[in-house]
């Protein structure tokens, strides 16, 4: 009985004390939005290195993968604190940021 007691404290502080950590330390307003929670998980959203992404006429593209996004795409968003922010999942190595990008957050026009 005492260790059925023991057991329900630490899981109980475990869960407790895990709800306060960030889910997604910068990037925790993609995960928040049901819209947009699918685009990544945790290890898979990053603020855009420079060079990662290039404007090009009415959109951007991703020298790397060679993708283009559109605004008004699927897979085009606004990002809410107008840094550009890409999702990408892992690679074909299995090390994540080095796949495609599933999703790209853009600054607003006129930011």
């Amino acid at each position: 009985m005492f260790a059925i007691g023991i057991a329900l404290a630490l899981t109980t502080q475990f869960v407790a004390g895990t709800s306060a950590i960030p889910i997604h330390g910068d990037a925790e307003w993609i995960m928040r939005d049901p819209a947009i929670a699918w685009c990544c998980g945790p290890r898979e959203c990053a603020v855009v290195p420079k060079g990662g992404v290039i404007a090009e006429g009415k959109g951007w593209r991703v020298p790397e993968t060679g993708q283009r996004f559109y605004v008004g795409d699927p897979y085009t968003y606004w990002s809410k604190d107008n840094q550009m922010w890409w999702c990408r999942v892992k690679g074909f190595n299995g090390q994540p940021m080095h796949g495609v990008v599933q999703c790209l957050f853009v600054p607003k026009l006129g930011s």
